[in-house]
């Protein structure tokens, strides 16, 4: 997991390859030179598909399959069979996100501009249905763990009562994010400035201060600085404020994750 995980990012990074520059001072983080190598998405999306179809072919007569459709197990589990059944399933889950961001990768092998956006966000949207299907996971086994009779009907009714209140919280936050992040898909606009005219590029001189060369689908923020959409895409990926006056030009609102990154935490409760 750690392993691909890292890989993945790498993969994200490599698009198209542009120089290092500095500009007032400050160096602009570049992509990683070089391009997308498919044969080690391929590879990670056949090897992650075996793992989890074997797993899955290797307990399908046990307690896995039934959390993954919000149905408890048939019996009450001991707790570290409890245990068991989430890691694995919160594992396999994380491994399935995999493969659709090497899906993803592969599909915009070659991102520029509105691509490169686009990519993000949809990378965004995985990684937060990910998060919200992760939170919901624990919650039928120790549904069916609390309610054990053993320890007293009032006993249970009330870690039961305790438990449901807490995972709600929690999952009301994840789906207003998945929300968030699904309607920023739907939109074609820039929250931090608009398509430049060929006016204001002219004003603002014709070449891009990331990249060095001339403009290339020129966006101009909202503090008035115009620059390639492919660098200024990138540069949002990261910050907020203009890479050239400092001015904060992208709202604060939901993280990114678009340079193809996964949680890696254990979701157990």
């Amino acid at each position: 997991m750690f392993k691909s995980n890292d890989i993945l990012r790498k993969q994200t990074a490599l698009k198209f390859s542009k120089s290092l520059n500095k500009c007032d001072g400050d160096f602009f983080l570049r992509a990683y030179m070089g391009e997308r190598k498919m044969l080690i998405l391929v590879g990670i999306t056949i090897l992650f598909v075996v793992h989890v179809s074997g797993v899955y072919w290797c307990y399908k007569n046990g307690d896995l399959i039934r959390p993954l459709v919000m149905l408890p197990p048939k019996e009450i589990p001991p707790f570290w069979h409890a245990i068991f059944v989430i890691l694995v399933n919160d594992t396999m889950v994380r491994q399935t996100a995999m493969i659709m961001k090497c899906l993803l990768l592969m599909y915009y092998r070659n991102t520029k501009g509105c691509s490169y956006r686009r990519q993000g966000q949809m990378l965004t949207l995985v990684e937060y249905f990910l998060l919200l299907y992760r939170a919901l996971l624990p919650a039928p086994v120790w549904y069916r763990f609390f309610l054990n009779k053993e320890y007293g009907s009032l006993f249970s009714s009330l870690t039961t009562g305790l438990y449901l209140t807490f995972k709600l919280t929690s999952v009301v936050e994840k789906i207003q994010s998945f929300f968030t992040s699904l309607r920023a898909l739907s939109h074609e606009d820039f929250h931090y400035g608009s398509y430049a005219t060929s006016e204001q590029v002219a004003a603002a001189g014709d070449m891009c201060a990331i990249c060095q060369e001339k403009m290339h689908v020129p966006i101009l923020l909202r503090c008035k600085h115009v620059f390639c959409e492919d660098c200024v895409s990138e540069w949002f990926e990261r910050e907020r404020t203009c890479p050239l006056c400092r001015a904060l030009v992208k709202p604060a609102d939901l993280r990114s994750f678009g340079d193809g990154s996964t949680s890696l935490f254990f979701q157990l409760f």
